[in-house]
């Protein structure tokens, strides 16, 4: 018998064997499931021709000791030979004093920060201010330049390159006195209200007049500057004062104090009618209160009036507007009628008491030419204010009436003066 050769080669597999399918070597379930053919290639790196598994387990220069933190191939290191060398006086001494002076400098510049922080100076960082850069001031100041011939401050001192006398030069020796003006403050002043006194105090006062005035008058006399005036004899006196007159004739004597009690009436009502305004006078006092009073300021009312047929209606509007002086429009339309008037704010405030208390709009009357006209119902007629307040200037300039036709020329006859507003504004009264 052949002896079978213990290192001889196992029999070579059949392909396609049980032996060689995955399903036989590799167990099923869980990770061990078994990767796609496709995937294979991408999987699994593919290796070189000259792959050596036994070189490539074995790590380039890797060396085992050179990681060994407590064991080290280089030997004692060889120790040079050095000189002795000796500081020299006073080195550590400057040492600390360079030292104190920087600590020195740190702590003034930490307490000069403290400060400016304390004062609002320091700069904010927040900001970006200590980025800043400072400008370098220039070489001549611009408020400089008219007075130096030069371009620097080089020959500041040298007068003959100062140009300080000359036409051209921005100060000179004169000086100017500007127009003295009023403060705006004294414009706007708020007058003093006026004291107001009771009948008592009033009286007392009056008195006192005429005490003092009667007392300069019998000092004069006594002085002899004045002639004593003549006895006031009347007839309740006549007995007391003219006694041996009376007694010789009394019937002259009753005569002459008849005619001097009438000289001295004829004589007080003589002062009074001297004392009198004439017409003219009246008006122009009337005047002048009214510009006093327009003074104070210019205020405006715009009154709306449903019907203004009544005659005495429409003649009260009028002439109490001419009267008091107030400037503006009466304008008459259709739809309803439209009253505007400027002035002082004592006229203004008598002419919105007329209008709007003490004329009876209700009440209708026929004219004068036609006394048996048909009369319109003035039951449900008023006097509304639209608007009242003070304004900057007068639109007007003096007291007129007009007539319209329809809103379009009230309108228009408004916008002349710049207050079409008060028109639309009193056509949106009635419909709130």
């Amino acid at each position: 018998m052949k002896r079978t050769n213990q290192h001889q080669q196992p029999a070579k597999r059949h392909k396609g064997t049980a032996q060689d399918s995955p399903a036989a070597s590799e167990p099923h379930g869980g990770l061990n499931v078994a990767i796609h053919p496709l995937l294979r290639g991408i999987a699994a790196p593919t290796l070189p021709k000259n792959h050596n598994p036994l070189k490539q387990n074995v790590r380039k220069g890797f060396d085992p000791l050179a990681i060994n933190p407590y064991l080290t191939q280089s030997g004692p290191k060889s120790l040079r030979s050095r000189q002795l060398q000796f500081n020299a006086h006073g080195k550590y001494i400057t040492e600390a004093e360079e030292l104190r002076r920087k600590l020195d400098q740190e702590a003034q510049a930490k307490k000069d920060h403290e400060e400016k922080l304390k004062q609002g100076l320091a700069p904010d960082e927040t900001v970006g201010e200590h980025l800043w850069r400072h400008e370098v001031p220039p070489r001549i100041e611009w408020w400089d330049k008219p007075y130096l011939m030069d371009r620097d401050y080089i020959h500041i001192d040298d007068e003959t390159r100062l140009v300080l006398d000359s036409e051209d030069a921005p100060v000179s020796l004169y000086i100017q006195h500007p127009v003295l003006a009023d403060a705006t403050y004294s414009q706007h002043k708020m007058p003093e209200k006026a004291l107001y006194l009771t009948k008592k105090e009033m009286k007392r006062i009056r008195k006192n007049d005429r005490q003092e005035k009667l007392k300069d008058k019998q000092d004069r006399i006594k002085l002899g500057l004045d002639a004593p005036p003549p006895p006031k004899v009347k007839l309740s006196n006549l007995m007391n004062v003219l006694t041996n007159e009376a007694i010789k004739d009394p019937t002259a004597v009753e005569k002459r104090v008849r005619q001097e009690v009438e000289d001295r009436l004829q004589k007080h009502l003589q002062t009074n009618e001297e004392r009198k305004l004439t017409k003219d006078e009246k008006h122009q006092k009337i005047h002048e209160q009214h510009q006093k009073d327009l003074q104070k300021g210019f205020f405006t009312t715009v009154f709306k009036i449903d019907k203004l047929v009544n005659p005495s209606h429409f003649f009260k509007v009028d002439i109490n507007a001419k009267q008091l002086e107030l400037l503006g429009i009466c304008l008459l339309n259709p739809k309803f009628n439209l009253v505007i008037v400027e002035g002082g704010l004592k006229s203004i405030k008598f002419y919105k008491k007329l209008l709007t208390r003490r004329i009876d709009w209700t009440v209708n009357a026929p004219p004068k030419d036609d006394p048996d006209a048909e009369l319109e119902d003035l039951s449900t007629n008023r006097c509304e204010i639209v608007w009242e307040g003070q304004v900057k200037d007068l639109k007007f300039k003096k007291w007129s009436i007009m007539r319209s036709q329809n809103e379009e020329e009230a309108a228009d006859v408004l916008g002349r003066f710049g207050i079409e507003n008060y028109w639309r504004e009193a056509n949106a009264l009635g419909k709130e």
